[in-house]
C-alpha cells in the first residue's frame, strides 16, 4: 500500500502530465475526457485531483492559458487578426474569446492589443 506521500508525488506526476499536454495542445479541443485519459483517472476523479492541486479547475486551467496566450499574441503579433489569435489559441469562436478575454483582462482584446 503506498504512503499518502508516494500516492501525492503520482498524483503530482499525472497532472504534470497532463499540464505538458494541455501546453503542447492548447489550440486543440481539450475535454475533461480526453484530460482525464491522459492522467489515467476518471474523469471525476480527475476533475477532483487537478482542482486540488492546482488550485484552479481543468477548464478555467486551460481557458487562462488561452487568455494568457491570446494577450501575448496580440501584442508581438499586431498584424494578425483578432479572429485569428483566437482561433490559434483554441477558441471555438470570436465571442467566446472576447467575453473571456474580458473576463479575464476586465479590458477587450482590442484595448489590450493598443496599450
Amino acid at each position: 500500500m503506498l504512503s499518502s506521500t508516494e500516492s501525492r508525488t503520482i498524483y503530482t506526476s499525472r497532472i504534470n502530465r497532463v499540464i505538458t499536454f494541455i501546453t503542447n495542445n492548447l489550440a486543440e479541443p481539450l475535454h475533461l475526457d480526453l484530460l482525464a485519459k491522459e492522467a489515467y483517472f476518471s474523469p471525476y476523479h480527475f476533475h477532483r485531483i487537478f482542482t486540488y492541486i492546482i488550485g484552479e479547475t481543468p477548464n478555467a486551467f486551460v481557458n487562462r492559458l488561452r487568455v494568457e496566450k491570446a494577450a501575448n499574441m496580440l501584442q508581438k503579433n499586431p498584424s494578425l487578426s483578432i479572429t485569428d489569435i483566437a482561433f490559434d489559441c483554441g477558441f471555438s469562436s470570436s465571442a467566446a474569446f472576447a467575453r473571456s478575454f474580458k473576463q479575464y483582462f476586465g479590458i477587450s482584446a482590442s484595448k489590450w492589443r493598443k496599450v
